[in-house]
C-alpha cells in the first residue's frame, strides 16, 4: 500500500493506495450551516482513515464543538467531533483524540465533507488545517479539496 499525497497525475491510482486533502478554514468562517471541506467525490468509495486538525497562534473561537459530516445516504453523519475549547492556539487533534465523536467511517461515491459549528457559529481569525487521509476502495476514486 502506498502512503502520500494525492497525485493528480496518476491515471488510475490502485486500491487501497492512500492520499491526503488538506482544507484550510478560518474560525469566522466556519458556521452552524456548514462549509463544505471536500467536493464530491468520484470513482468508488473512499475509507476516511484518519483526521489531524491543527491550529494556528490564535485557533477557534465560538462554537461549542467542531463537527466534520458527510452527506452519506447509510451510516451516521457526524464522524468527527471536537471540543472548541481543545482547539486553541497551536493545538494537534486527530482521530483518536477527538472529544467527543470519532468514528472512522466511508465516504461514499458522489458524497462530500462539511465542516460545522454547534450551537453558534465560529468567531475571529484563527484558523486550524484540516487533513482528511483517504483510502480507496475502486482504482481511480479521488475527491479534492472544496
Amino acid at each position: 500500500m502506498a502512503d502520500g499525497p494525492f497525485n493528480p497525475y496518476v491515471a488510475a491510482p490502485a486500491v487501497g493506495t492512500r492520499f491526503v486533502v488538506k482544507k484550510t478554514l478560518v474560525s469566522s468562517a466556519i458556521v452552524q450551516t456548514g462549509v463544505d471541506v471536500t467536493l464530491v467525490s468520484s470513482g468508488g468509495a473512499m475509507t476516511i482513515a484518519d483526521v489531524i486538525l491543527q491550529t494556528n497562534g490564535t485557533g477557534l473561537a465560538a462554537g461549542t464543538n467542531f463537527t466534520l459530516e458527510t452527506n452519506n445516504a447509510n451510516g451516521i453523519a457526524v464522524f468527527f467531533s471536537t471540543a472548541v475549547s481543545g482547539l486553541g492556539a497551536n493545538k494537534t487533534i486527530n482521530m483518536d483524540s477527538a472529544s467527543v465523536a470519532h468514528i472512522r467511517t466511508v465516504l461514499e461515491s458522489g458524497k462530500k465533507i462539511t465542516a460545522k459549528m454547534t450551537v453558534a457559529d465560529g468567531t475571529g481569525a484563527g484558523t486550524v488545517d484540516v487533513y482528511l487521509v483517504f483510502e480507496r476502495h475502486a482504482e481511480g476514486a479521488t475527491i479534492a479539496a472544496a
